[in-house]
């Protein structure tokens, strides 16, 4: 067997292996696409000369990684030593780089979300068995066509490198950099860390890295302060994030809309980004209904209870007669008037941002929580310099989905500081402010009820932010519950 520099196309390992496309070297490290006679399948098989100084680390670290279970990492299949060579073969997937994939651009806010999530949740088990990756790059994260997320070169590469650090907890902290690295890029196809990429680099302000929403307009508030928190900038929102496995429950457990379109199953990130969107759909749903049955449950104690004592009053009141004791007899006959308004549950809910100088997407990952009955979360607008109306933008709002047209009688809107609001429905819905009718207004800086002077109904509820509170130096709204009531 040759030098790992001198291999060449048609070159056979332990007569087994059989090299078949160069894919590049690095440090005196070969890598190559080659073919498993013996199992009559596609491998990657990295080559390196067993006398670099290297070579034994390399060695190591690839039998440790060939023990990980985790399907999220490439699998290392073999590793050993012949005839002056260390050589090491992979698995080899049908899959697009993140690399690639963000040559096109930037990657949807949701999708960035939820494979970062993926890549830091894989590294924060890998670090649980004592394996870290220490140089995560866009090269080393891969999609399928299936959506399935892998981490390639965990470990191996950082020994090809000589990447060392010493201690678990600095281990930890230099890969919840590269997740914050990775999101970085994915939410601006630009690439912040030190070792080259195929990426252009990402812009600095002097001697200060540039956050995500500086580079790209519509980068969720909460994503652009994750990435400064794992890249260990201090956040107004957070101190740094040290492990990977606290960044992958960061991601995890923020609300994302009901309303993110669906990406199909055939295209990359179908798989992973439905099932990350429909288990926050399911519990948003299971959250809705149980408000619903408490509701229930507390109105039917009432009723109960309310239809006993009267019945006992009246029983008193008439010495205990057992005469015609209907409501319709007595004093002024029979109660007139309506029922008490009951709250509808919203089967969706979005964001409108129509016109010319509206992107169309004013931090729907935060709309549910307008909906989901916590008054402790809140959807905000983005940050405005000028006052609607007077500056080049006339409103934004939410759009609620009743699931079918429904009478409207009320609608309780929690807002934070004085804020003007129209309320509109419509039974078609759509992306414009005059798709919906306007059928109340209101001004408030706490709860505003909105009725209707006339009867009104439809499948969509629009909140309509007209004016907001100034926030600093900007103008910023702020809804922490929307309350549908008919």
């Amino acid at each position: 067997m040759p030098s790992s520099n001198a291999v060449e196309p048609g070159t056979r390992l332990v007569d087994r292996y059989r090299l078949e496309e160069s894919l590049g070297q690095a440090g005196g490290t070969t890598y190559w696409r080659a073919h498993d006679e013996l199992l009559d399948r596609p491998v990657g098989i990295c080559l390196l000369r067993d006398d670099s100084r290297r070579a034994g680390q390399v060695l190591r670290a690839a039998r440790r990684v060939a023990a990980v279970t985790d399907p999220r990492f490439l699998r290392v299949l073999d590793a050993s030593q012949v005839d002056g060579v260390v050589y090491v073969v992979n698995e080899w997937i049908q899959a697009e780089t993140l690399a690639d994939s963000l040559a096109d651009g930037p990657l949807p806010p949701a999708r960035a979300r939820s494979l970062v999530a993926e890549v830091a949740a894989a590294l924060g088990s890998a670090h649980q068995e004592g394996l870290a990756h220490l140089c995560l790059q866009p090269e080393h994260v891969l999609c399928t066509n299936q959506g399935q997320v892998k981490v390639a070169g965990l470990a191996v590469d950082a020994a090809v490198r000589g990447l060392e650090v010493p201690d678990a907890a600095q281990a930890a902290e230099r890969d919840t950099r590269g997740c914050g690295e990775i999101l970085y890029a994915a939410l601006t196809a630009r690439w912040p860390g030190e070792q080259p990429s195929g990426l252009d680099p990402a812009p600095y302000d002097g001697a200060e890295l540039c956050s995500p929403r500086q580079v790209r307009a519509g980068v969720p508030d909460d994503l652009d302060a994750l990435t400064c928190r794992a890249l260990g900038s201090r956040s107004r929102r957070g101190s740094p994030l040290l492990r990977p496995e606290a960044l992958a429950e960061a991601l995890a457990a923020a609300h994302v809309t009901t309303r993110i379109p669906t990406v199909s199953d055939d295209g990359p990130g179908g798989a992973d980004e439905t099932s990350f969107v429909a288990a926050y759909e399911d519990q948003a749903r299971r959250r809705s209904v149980a408000t619903v049955l408490a509701f229930v449950a507390v109105a039917l104690v009432l009723v109960v209870g309310l239809g006993l004592a009267g019945w006992q009053l009246l029983h008193a009141v008439s010495g205990g007669s057992s005469g015609n004791t209907s409501g319709t007899g007595g004093h002024g006959g029979t109660q007139t008037g309506t029922s008490p308004a009951k709250p509808y549950t919203v089967s969706q809910v979005t964001t409108i941002d129509p016109g010319a100088n509206g992107d169309g997407e004013e931090n729907t990952y935060l709309a549910g929580r307008a909906v989901d009955g916590n008054p402790g979360t809140v959807w905000t607008t983005k940050d405005y310099q000028d006052q609607f109306g007077t500056g080049y933008k006339n409103g934004v709002g939410l759009v609620l989905d009743l699931g079918r047209s429904r009478p409207v009688r009320e609608v309780r809107v929690t807002v934070a500081g004085p804020t003007g609001v129209d309320l509109g429905v419509s039974d078609q819905g759509g992306p414009a402010r005059s798709d919906y009718r306007t059928v109340a207004d209101g001004t408030g800086s706490s709860t505003i009820t909105l009725r209707p002077t006339s009867a009104a109904s439809g499948r969509y509820v629009l909140v309509w932010l007209r004016s907001l509170p100034q926030v600093g130096g900007s103008y910023r709204g702020t809804v922490s519950e929307v309350q549908v009531l008919g």
